[in-house]
C-alpha cells in the first residue's frame, strides 16, 4: 500500500518544550493580567491571574475527558465575566490573550531534524498535514511561523477550529478530507499515545509514535500498536518506505 499522505502532530514532535507545565502558564497568566490592567480595567492582577489559572486547569482536566476544545477567548471571557467584567471589546481580549502566549510561545524549540525531515518528505511529493491539540489557533499560526515551518504544510488542522481534539474522530476526518486522503495511504506522526496513536488507529490510518519527548506516564491501550516507533524525526521517511513493503 503506497502512503500518499503523512500527518504531524506539532508539540512535542515538530517542536517540543523544556518548561511548560503549570508554573510556566502561572507566570503567563500572570503577564496576560497585567496586559487588561494595562487597558486601563480597575482589576487587582494577581487576583485575576489567579482566578484564570483555576480556571485554565479546570479546563485542562475538563477537555481531557470529552475531547472538546474551547477557544481560548471563550475561556478568557468567561474568566472575565466573573470577575466582573462584561462584554469585554475583542481586541482587548485578543491583547490580553497575545501577552499569555508571548511568554508560552518562549519554552518552545525547534525538535532536531524536523526542517529536513518535513524537506525530504515534500521533495518526495507527499502530501503533509498538521493535525494539532491547540486551543488558540494564532498561537499555533505564530509557531509555524517563527519556526519557517508553514510552507510545509498543504492542511493545518487546529483543535480550537474544529471544535474537537484528538483522539476525536470527526478531527482526523477534517484532516484526511482537507488534503483527499483516505486512511489507508495515511500516516499519522506523534508523541501522544492517546491523541495521536489511538485517535489515528481507530480512523484505520498507519502510525509512527515519536517517543522522544513523549510524557512516561501516559495511558498506553496494549490492543493498539504502532507501527512503529522512533526517537528520531530523521527515520520516518525511510519508516514510511518500509510500510509499501508491509501493508
Amino acid at each position: 500500500m503506497k502512503i500518499r499522505t503523512v500527518f504531524f502532530d506539532l508539540g512535542n514532535t515538530l517542536l517540543y518544550n523544556q518548561h511548560l507545565n503549570s508554573n510556566s502558564i502561572r507566570i503567563a497568566c500572570e503577564k496576560l493580567a497585567e496586559a487588561f490592567q494595562a487597558l486601563n480595567y480597575p482589576v487587582h492582577p494577581n487576583e485575576l491571574a489567579e482566578k484564570h489559572f483555576q480556571n485554565l486547569m479546570n479546563y485542562y482536566n475538563l477537555r481531557e475527558m470529552d475531547y472538546i476544545e474551547h477557544s481560548a477567548d471563550i475561556i478568557l471571557s468567561h474568566t472575565l465575566e466573573e470577575m466582573g467584567f462584561s462584554h469585554v471589546p475583542e481586541e482587548h481580549i485578543l491583547k490580553s490573550l497575545k501577552a499569555f502566549y508571548l511568554s508560552t510561545e518562549a519554552n518552545w524549540y525547534l525538535t532536531e531534524h524536523a526542517i529536513e525531515t518535513l524537506e525530504l518528505l515534500q521533495n518526495q511529493n507527499f502530501k503533509i498535514g498538521l493535525i494539532t491539540n491547540a486551543s488558540y489557533a494564532e498561537d499555533i499560526r505564530q509557531l509555524l511561523e517563527k519556526y519557517h515551518l508553514e510552507k510545509y504544510f498543504q492542511s493545518v488542522i487546529i483543535s480550537a477550529e474544529t471544535g474537537y481534539r484528538k483522539p476525536r474522530q470527526e478531527i482526523f476526518d477534517l484532516a484526511l478530507y482537507s488534503l483527499a486522503s483516505s486512511p489507508t495511504n495515511s500516516v499519522m506522526v506523534g508523541d501522544s499515545f492517546m491523541a495521536d496513536i489511538w485517535g489515528a488507529y481507530k480512523k484505520g490510518m498507519h502510525t509512527i509514535w515519536f517517543n522522544r519527548y513523549a510524557v512516561s506516564s501516559q495511558l498506553m491501550l496494549p490492543l493498539c500498536k504502532p507501527d512503529a516507533v522512533t526517537s528520531s524525526l530523521k527515520k520516518v521517511p525511510e519508516i514510511i518506505k518500509t510500510f509499501e513493503n508491509i501493508f
